[in-house]
């Protein structure tokens, strides 16, 4: 099928977006540790469903900005300076140990739906990556290709939240490598946002 690439990218970049250590995969840990795997499972669909509706304002926002060319090359240099400055954080920032931290939460559906909606950081970022991956033609958006980048989106923050539910034990040790929590994808970001640059400047 010939959207499926771009399915599979959605899927990849969201997967690596999500390894960092912040609220939403700090609380599926939490949950998992303490062996609420159904409250964990809750708490990751309604933080799949607020990544869908943040990835589709960006990428409809990304949209316009392609249909109006006179100020898409200004977001082509604050794309490249956006995953420039995200990889240059991720490789400076310290690790700081991670252990989960023991509660109730009554309601983690509406937790999860409150602390995905509480960062809005998802829609810059999903705009500046999908400016990147779209100049360096990775991804189509015409179309039904549209909900297929969405999709994809939305199935790598599942999986990756997935892991974390299945291999919590493991993945509570692998939050505290540095190398592949921070350096990985801040040398993804860095190339992408190098990337964007060129492509901005000729």
């Amino acid at each position: 099928m010939p959207f499926v690439p771009t399915f599979l990218v959605g899927i990849i970049f969201s997967y690596l977006g999500s390894i960092p250590p912040g609220m939403i995969n700090i609380s599926v840990l939490q949950l998992s540790m303490q062996n609420r795997k159904a409250a964990a499972l809750s708490f990751t669909l309604a933080c799949v469903l607020v990544e869908f509706i943040y990835a589709a304002i960006a990428v409809q926002f990304q949209m316009f900005l392609t249909d109006n060319t006179s100020i898409s090359s200004y977001f082509q240099l604050i794309t490249a300076i956006v995953l420039f400055g995200l990889g240059i954080a991720n490789l400076i920032k310290k690790t700081k140990a991670i252990e989960p931290q023991k509660g109730e939460k009554r309601n983690a559906f509406l937790k999860g739906t409150l602390i995905s909606i509480a960062n809005p950081l998802a829609i810059p970022f999903w705009l500046a990556v999908t400016i990147s991956l779209q100049s360096m033609d990775w991804i189509v958006l015409e179309g039904a290709a549209f909900w297929w980048y969405i999709t994809g989106i939305s199935t790598g923050t599942f999986l990756l939240l997935l892991t974390i539910i299945v291999l919590a034990s493991r993945y509570s040790l692998i939050l505290n490598n540095h190398f592949l929590v921070h350096k990985v994808p801040g040398l993804i970001f860095i190339g992408m946002g190098l990337w964007s640059f060129f492509q901005w400047a000729t």
